[in-house]
């Protein structure tokens, strides 16, 4: 198997995440169906949220240009290989449970985004002629010189985010306001990868009869960053209409953790040049970049934060908002040499939470 082919070889823990996930959804959408009969003065002890993302994505730099397009390539540059997606999507699922007469809650949650951007190709071509007049008028048009250059390339983003925590609602005790502070543990993993090929060919004037010279190049990376450590985070509603179980609020949070992790990068770079005649080629250059796999220990500061407005009813609420989530120096974006990057994931947010018991 070749290291472009191991490169992309796909992590089945994403697909173990997102099937969980996607069991969790249709699970809610029953429980949806049967709170309809639950007490509408009662509190709930269980909350079920659901709810997705159109998350805008924080990229690196770092890009690739093949090094063997020689000025003899009359054709604009691809572009370079390497950017990641600039927007995609995601899903959320949280269960909260809280016992009767108590101020402790407890969650757990999971976050699971995607985005992918490409295949995507491109193709220029361009042709030079030898126009042969007699008394100002063309007569002949010899083709002296063509060339093209064919690209293609894509990129993909995961990421999934676990937490566990237990709360306190602490109140705020005025307009009838409530806050949460919550610790517990934070789980992340981010995946990264992109690949790209060039076929570019030159064919020069036939007189001189250097021959045709064939540029090829490819590209294949990825990144990845999985860290487990401590978190807190502080929520908090003040009803703006009615009250808090039964009106609209508005709702605000801010979290932090501490990742420790490992942070991974796999780099593929390879170029040749070939010049072809009618009876033989010739390998001009050829040149493979393939430094050591970078496997480090990392330590990650992450922070984020919500805002936005719900819609509470006795037993359900609706809720629309933006979210921000950013991960310092999570992710080694480097090609030939270890470069950290940030990843932030934000966007608007809506979700949907019911609650059962009580």
């Amino acid at each position: 198997m070749s290291e472009t082919t191991r490169l992309h070889r796909r992590n089945p823990v994403r697909y173990h995440l997102l099937a969980t996930a996607s069991s969790a959804v249709l699970l809610a959408s029953v429980l949806l169906a049967q709170s309809a009969d639950a007490a509408a003065d009662g509190q709930p002890t269980v909350w079920i949220e659901v709810g997705g993302t159109l998350d805008q994505m924080a990229d690196g730099d770092a890009r690739w240009l093949p090094p063997n397009l020689t000025p003899s390539l009359d054709n604009p540059p691809p572009s370079p290989f390497g950017k990641m997606p600039a927007m995609g999507f995601g899903e959320d699922l949280k269960v909260s449970f809280s016992p009767d007469d108590s101020d402790w809650v407890f969650s757990a949650s999971i976050r699971y985004g995607r985005a992918q951007s490409g295949p995507k190709h491109s193709h220029d071509q361009s042709y030079k002629f030898n126009i042969i007049t007699t008394s100002g008028v063309p007569i002949k048009y010899n083709l002296t010189n063509w060339d093209f250059a064919n690209a293609a390339q894509k990129s993909r983003s995961t990421h999934a985010i676990l937490d566990f925590q237990a709360g306190k609602d602490m109140g705020l005790g005025m307009f009838g306001s409530k806050s949460t502070f919550s610790a517990g543990i934070r789980i992340a993993n981010l995946n990264e990868s992109a690949d790209g090929h060039l076929t570019a060919l030159v064919s020069a004037p036939a007189k001189y009869d250097p021959g045709e010279v064939g540029h090829k190049a490819s590209f294949a990376v990825s990144h990845s960053f999985t860290g487990i450590g401590p978190s807190l985070s502080w929520d908090g509603s003040t009803p703006v209409a009615g009250t808090l179980k039964e009106g609209f609020s508005f709702d605000w949070g801010a979290n932090a953790a501490l990742l420790f992790g490992k942070q991974k990068t796999r780099v593929l770079l390879q170029t040749a040049d070939t010049r072809y005649f009618p009876t033989h080629q010739t390998v001009l250059t050829h040149s493979t970049n393939t430094p050591p796999v970078r496997d480090k220990t990392v330590i990650v500061p992450n922070i984020g934060g919500f805002a936005g407005l719900s819609l509470r009813l006795p037993n359900a609420k609706i809720s629309l908002g933006y979210r921000a989530d950013f991960f310092f120096g999570a992710v080694d974006g480097g090609l030939l040499t270890s470069q950290k990057e940030t990843r932030g994931f934000y966007g608007p947010f809506a979700n949907v939470s019911i609650g059962i018991g009580g």
